[in-house]
């Protein structure tokens, strides 16, 4: 009985909380707190993907730093709570006290009518260790994934999603994919200097790491809606080196060491770059 007991109570506690939260406080959509935890999940497989490029000493000169911080903003951002866009009425505290009572009396009464405690008695269960609820398959990625595509099939025009469809899809290594996110993203949204120098970087992805071609056109239009921006510099320098222009590398780059601290990692990155540049066309 005494087991019972409790169990009777915390399903008492469990039907107030039902009742009451969504009287005292606003509610997040499904449909956002799933975007959102897919995008906070993708954040941090980008960023695990990014360590390792730079422990193993494969990622470009001058992209660690800047992609590190801009996925550093990306989650605080995520992880931020959605502000209301106008206040709602406070619903008043003798309605959410009445509720209350009455659930509580709805269950003592629905118990002394039908109740058999026997059926509240928890079965038992096998043996080993609870799975953390909270951990995400990759299963489950990818099934938020394609529900977020099939979402933008009947909303075409939400420039946002497209950009989320392809952070996930390059967090999967689907970089045609990604690419063609992009490309949907940036028709949609303001031009970005950020947004363009990830799309130009997921281009040359999905050509086999090669910036010739639409990854540089890409470039550009980054470089035209801001000259400053770092990773778009830094892809510009490591094009014109791909196609051994290393005088227009150098120039490049060196808008870098212009724009990023002189004692930072990415600044001795691309002074290590520059040099090779300057190396390599000596020798011609």
């Amino acid at each position: 009985m005494t087991a019972f007991l409790i169990a009777a109570a915390l399903l008492v506690l469990v039907a107030l909380a039902a009742v009451l939260v969504p009287l005292l406080k606003t509610s997040v959509p499904a449909g956002d707190a799933e975007s959102a935890a897919l995008s906070l999940h993708v954040l941090r497989e980008q960023l695990g993907e990014l360590e390792a490029e730079a422990r193993a000493g494969t990622l470009d000169p001058g992209q660690y730093a800047t992609e590190r911080a801009e996925i550093e903003r990306r989650v605080l951002e995520d992880g931020r709570p959605a502000t209301a866009v106008a206040a709602t009425a406070k619903r008043p505290l003798w309605l959410a006290a009445a509720l209350g009572s009455a659930v509580v009396a709805l269950a003592a009464g629905l118990y002394l009518l039908l109740g058999t405690p026997a059926v509240m008695q928890p079965p038992a269960r096998p043996g080993g260790s609870q799975q953390n609820a909270h951990a995400v398959s990759p299963q489950q990625i990818q099934a938020m994934v394609e529900r977020l595509a099939e979402r933008l099939q009947n909303n075409p025009a939400d420039g946002e999603g497209w950009l989320m469809l392809a952070r996930s899809y390059g967090t999967l290594g689907r970089f045609p994919e990604a690419a063609a996110a992009y490309g949907r993203a940036t028709s949609l949204l303001p031009e970005d200097a950020a947004l363009l120098a990830d799309y130009a970087d997921t281009l040359a992805m999905a050509q086999g790491r090669r910036l010739q071609g639409e990854p540089e056109k890409v470039i550009q239009r980054a470089l035209a809606a801001d000259p400053r921006n770092v990773k778009a510099l830094a892809l510009a320098g490591s094009a014109a080196f791909e196609r051994q222009d290393y005088a227009g590398a150098v120039r490049a780059w060196r808008q870098v060491l212009a724009v990023v601290p002189a004692e930072s990692a990415v600044a001795a990155r691309i002074r290590n770059s520059i040099a090779d540049a300057e190396s390599r066309s000596a020798q011609k």
